[in-house]
């Protein structure tokens, strides 16, 4: 696990503040570097805590969407989930393995395969999203719920416009 950690903490600690671009905002840049710093933080937090459950986070986003959506068409999950489509099937059949997860043929269309956790995979689902659960509220905890709001706002409004820079 150490090693975990320590990949993590350096690539949280390369995001520290360092010379401005030439043209560029020196807000934007802290804001951006600070936004990175907290996501490879959060990263790290939720990789350490679900180490001790033998679970990575990609395996835990599959398990948690499916857990809020049983029935999910593997097709939709990939589209959910914050990693690669063939990464999403390589996850599938893995914890499909662990018994945590099957998967069904869909009744009116035989192409599409439909996910449901099993027992023990509702069971793992359970543990995840509490450790999920207690990230997000460690987050939350250190500002107001109207600050949360602004937040939020504010990264719907800078999503919105890379994914336009994307688009173009």
């Amino acid at each position: 696990m150490p090693a975990v950690k320590r990949s993590l903490s350096t690539r949280a600690r390369a995001a520290t503040p360092r010379p401005v671009p030439a043209g560029a905002q020196p807000s934007a840049v802290r804001t951006w570097l600070a936004v990175v710093r907290t996501y490879l933080l959060c990263d790290e937090v939720m990789a350490l805590r679900l180490a001790p459950l033998g679970v990575r986070i990609a395996e835990h986003e599959v398990l948690a969407n499916v857990a809020s959506e049983p029935g999910l068409s593997q097709q939709m999950l990939a589209a959910r989930c914050f990693t690669a489509k063939s990464h999403v099937s390589a996850l599938v059949v893995s914890l499909e393995q662990r018994g945590w997860l099957q998967r069904e043929v869909d009744a009116a269309d035989a192409r599409v395969r439909r996910l449901r956790l099993t027992r023990s995979g509702e069971a793992m689902a359970k543990k995840t999203m509490a450790v999920q659960a207690d990230v997000v509220q460690a987050m939350a905890s250190s500002v107001s719920n109207a600050e949360l709001l602004g937040i939020e706002s504010a990264m719907q409004r800078v999503g919105a416009a890379l994914e336009a820079l994307r688009d173009a």
